[in-house]
């Protein structure tokens, strides 16, 4: 039996007690079993047996799920003709039901992808409460808008709505479940307003998902989202990700500030690297913007998607999106090299013709910085050798030695009191004694290399982990099962 899709708040984790007794099968009957449970709402849902909702508590009426055809006939019974033919055309609708002694109702009526829903609520209970808004429960008060606005103040970095069930935000590396925030599939694409057109209804239909640029009025200015529209198994759902034009700095980041050396190389490969959702663009943003403000250059990113607007300082800025103004990374990458640029970002290097490209833009006088999916500067180096095939690794190893100059691994680990992340960073600036092990085949000496070369501008992972143990920042436990080498941590932190 699949969840409930509720118009009210969704039920608490408590699980729905059955009311064994006899289907209530006309309208008044159901409504009668609210006034009389002092019930908040009854629900009307395909597939689920009714239910009335009291304090968030789930308590079904009848031990069977209902069907269309019931739900369709009890609709009949509340609804006149010019709101039922309301419902068919807009997919929901809203109104008063007369049930005689059980009193005046307000109702509200969904098309969901499974079917019509219904809630019902005593109409004295609404007295006071807001407006009726954005496809949630009665009084709730939450509007798609009013998600997308409290999510930018919160610092979120993805609110993602699906029909029928509750929104979610994902704050601080983690999805929050927004408790009552419950749209339908209408909700969703009519906020959308203007910028859903009919080509793109089209396109959602044909191809199954829609990319489109969304705005949101956020403290005097326009805030941009990137949104993504797809169909999923119970119908609409849409992927909003703000596009900042405010990069954060490195010190609200608790980066060290000698990340930002990475700008400095004139030319070569430099890399950020980490697992997903390590901040890895984040950290490629702040570079960015401080070569736009401090150096006069010509940077063209390839990006997947934009999620930062770089604001025009001493360098131009060209902005390029994967889908949108280019095909892929290594297209936009052999584009680039005809483009006179001097700073290349590319947003991920994901495969071998974007690789390939990537090395060869390095090696022809261009600083590259991108990304990549590892753990560690010497998996890191490994990952890019191994995409290719065996009879090229001898070659690639050399030129991989020759254009890499620095690697930084990020991960993100949950402050003290859980309510944000810090990165735990290390840094390794590519000396001739790197590029030897690289070109040796050593890179599983990189560890000890690290360690010695530190008066080089090379930073331990363990170092920096020790680092925010000891500012307050990251706890102990979390640290040591975090770390490269627990012993060394332990012994870096001491009675911590």
């Amino acid at each position: 039996m699949v969840a409930p899709r509720h118009l009210d708040p969704p039920l608490a984790d408590a699980p729905d007690t059955p009311i064994r007794g006899p289907v209530l099968k006309s309208l008044h009957d159901l409504l009668r079993a609210l006034v009389d449970a002092n019930a908040d709402s009854l629900q009307l849902h395909p597939e689920q047996p009714p239910t009335l909702l009291k304090d968030r508590i789930g308590t079904q009426l009848e031990p069977s799920s209902m069907g269309f055809d019931r739900i369709s006939r009890l609709l009949d019974q509340a609804l006149d003709v010019t709101t039922r033919q309301a419902l068919e055309a807009k997919k929901s609708a809203e109104g008063f039901f007369d049930a005689g002694p059980q009193g005046r109702f307000s109702y509200r009526a969904r098309l969901l992808a499974e079917g019509p829903a219904i809630a019902f609520r005593r109409a004295e209970a609404e007295a006071g409460t807001a407006s009726i808004a954005g496809g949630l429960s009665f009084g709730s008060g939450y509007t798609v808008l009013s998600l997308l606005t409290s999510s930018l103040k919160r610092g979120a970095s993805d609110v993602v709505f699906s029909g029928g069930a509750a929104a979610a935000m994902r704050i601080g590396g983690e999805m929050q479940t927004i408790e009552g925030a419950v749209f339908t599939d209408a909700d969703i694409t009519d906020a959308l307003g203007p910028s859903w057109t009919t080509e793109r209804r089209d396109e959602l239909a044909q191809v199954g998902n829609v990319d489109l640029a969304f705005e949101v009025p956020h403290e005097g200015r326009s805030m941009r989202f990137r949104v993504n529209v797809f169909r999923q198994l119970r119908g609409v759902a849409a992927a909003f990700r703000p596009i900042w034009d405010r990069i954060p700095e490195v010190a609200a980041l608790n980066l060290p500030s000698e990340i930002l050396a990475m700008g400095d190389y004139p030319h070569g490969l430099v890399l950020v690297a980490g697992p997903t959702g390590a901040g890895k663009s984040t950290t490629l943003s702040l570079v960015i913007d401080h070569l736009t403000r401090t150096q006069a250059k010509h940077i063209i990113t390839l990006e997947d998607p934009i999620e930062y607007l770089y604001r025009r300082g001493k360098s131009l800025v060209h902005q390029r999106e994967i889908g949108v103004h280019v095909e892929s990374f290594a297209g936009g990458l052999r584009a680039a090299l005809r483009e006179c640029p001097d700073v290349i970002l590319v947003g991920e290097m994901r495969d071998l013709d974007t690789i390939t490209a990537a090395l060869t833009a390095a090696e022809t006088g261009h600083l590259v910085l991108s990304t990549l999916h590892s753990s560690s500067a010497a998996q890191a180096v490994d990952r890019i050798i191994d995409v290719f095939p065996q009879h090229q690794q001898a070659q690639i190893r050399i030129q991989v030695a020759e254009v890499l100059r620095m690697v930084v691994t990020q991960r993100l680990l949950p402050t003290g009191d859980g309510r944000s992340r810090v990165p735990v960073v290390e840094m390794v600036r590519i000396s001739y004694a790197f590029s030897n092990l690289i070109r040796e085949k050593k890179t599983h000496m990189f560890a000890s290399q690290i360690q010695t070369s530190q008066k080089d501008g090379n930073l331990p992972f363990d170092l920096s982990l020790s680092r925010l143990v000891k500012d307050g920042l990251v706890p102990a436990d979390v640290a040591l099962r975090t770390a490269h080498d627990p012993q060394y941590l332990k012994t870096l932190i001491g009675g911590i």
